[in-house]
């Protein structure tokens, strides 16, 4: 069995992702958080193992492994136990575009968290503070709608643009789930886990009425089977401070009315 060693953040999306994955692959792994709020991911320690300031990176005895996509197709490459994919080609390849869709996406919900979320946490700090933080993004277009979101919240138009790209992903995720318990295989694997941290992140976020029973009830019905797994609270509950959930909602809350509206006349 391979040493592995996984630098990951509780509540990031991408650490979610391949934390499902090595639960469900019952892989030991060494855990190292990296705190994104406190800027750890732009240390030079960090940065020798992960050039692009994010988490996760996972370390084995083969090497240095980076993006959680690459990361959770090589944990079920190397590791035995539940497969993460299914042993149809064409299945496999149906996971892969949607994964890949699915990592189109990730900006965006980054774009919902910050312009909802975070971007409330941050504007109580000092200014020159966040602005040197906003500087280590190495990105420049990350660093440009970092920028806009703080300051114009959800007037921002990435914000505006990613609300309406979370609703197209939602019919495609609604429409996927119609035929099959499932994305491209028997059981949960790689393309839930792929997408599973969005959903969550929807709902920390007080928008969970977008997949409710009546509206999505493919995906509510789906989530609550995941959250019904005992790998659920393993890799994503026991990670997540219930006061970062209770300020997330809170701020989603207050934004509610007006997030929907947007929603409505995308």
């Amino acid at each position: 069995m391979k040493n592995v060693t996984l630098y990951h953040h509780g509540p990031s999306t991408c650490s979610q992702k391949v934390r499902m994955i090595l639960e469900l692959k019952n892989i030991s792994y060494e855990s190292k958080i990296i705190d994104l709020l406190a800027g750890e991911q732009h240390e030079d320690e960090y940065v020798k193992l992960n050039p692009n300031h994010l988490v996760p990176t996972l370390v084995t005895d083969d090497g240095v492994i980076i993006e959680s996509t690459v990361i959770n197709e090589y944990l079920d490459d190397y590791f035995p136990g539940i497969p993460a994919k299914s042993s149809d080609p064409l299945n496999v390849a149906k996971m892969r575009l949607w994964v890949k869709y699915i990592d189109s996406y990730h900006p965006q919900c980054g774009s919902i968290t910050y312009g909802i979320g975070m971007r409330n946490i941050l504007i109580q700090k000092p200014k020159d503070e966040v602005d040197q933080e906003i500087a280590n993004i190495p990105d420049h277009i990350k660093r440009k709608n970092r920028r806009d979101l703080i300051d114009m919240g959800l007037d921002a138009p990435v914000l505006i643009e990613a609300l309406k790209q979370t609703e197209l992903l939602l019919s495609k995720l609604e429409k996927e789930l119609e035929n099959s318990d499932w994305l491209f295989n028997n059981s949960f694997g790689i393309a839930d886990a792929a997408t599973l941290p969005y959903i969550i992140r929807i709902e920390q976020l007080a928008l969970g009425e977008l997949f409710s029973s009546s509206k999505r009830p493919n995906i509510s019905l789906w989530y609550e089977r995941i959250k019904n797994m005992d790998i659920f609270n393993n890799a994503v509950t026991s990670f997540i401070p219930e006061t970062l959930i209770g300020v997330l909602t809170k701020f989603g809350n207050d934004q509610k009315d007006r997030v929907f509206k947007i929603m409505e006349n995308k």
